[in-house]
């Protein structure tokens, strides 16, 4: 098999046994995506729908349903530009920001699992290997 084809094969398992873990672990009522964009939201302050839907990768329709339903969580409220009122900025709330503390936690808790046969050197060189990419 030539190292390309192994390293593909090695970066998805990876990645499944991480989503599995993380479906187990992080199970509730929010998404990995939702907590994504909580997490996004969070660190920048007065974020747009454009802003989460260009870091999340995804279409601003799909951003539109993910905000929505992270709105009727109670875990963001929507405020207004303005000088702009087209523009709505996306803020997280405390009860946003609790979950998000309270999620993290879980899912430091599962990586810390899912890597616990690494090293901390093996750790700090996979940071350092992804680091580069």
């Amino acid at each position: 098999m030539e190292i390309n084809e192994k390293l593909s094969s090695a970066i998805f398992s990876v990645g499944r046994l991480i989503r599995e873990k993380m479906r187990v672990d992080c199970a509730g009522d929010f998404t990995q995506t939702e907590i994504e964009a909580l997490k996004f939201i969070e660190g920048n302050k007065n974020s747009t729908m454009r802003q989460i839907a260009d870091y999340l990768y995804i279409k601003p329709s799909s951003a539109t349903s993910l905000i929505n339903n992270l709105f009727k969580k109670g875990v963001i409220k929507r405020s207004g530009n303005k000088k702009d009122r087209r523009t709505i900025y996306i803020v997280a709330t405390a009860k946003g920001l609790k979950t998000l503390q309270k999620k993290y936690k879980t899912i430091h808790k599962t990586i810390s699992n899912v890597f616990v046969k690494l090293s901390k050197k093996d750790k700090e060189n996979l940071i350092k290997i992804f680091s580069k990419i």
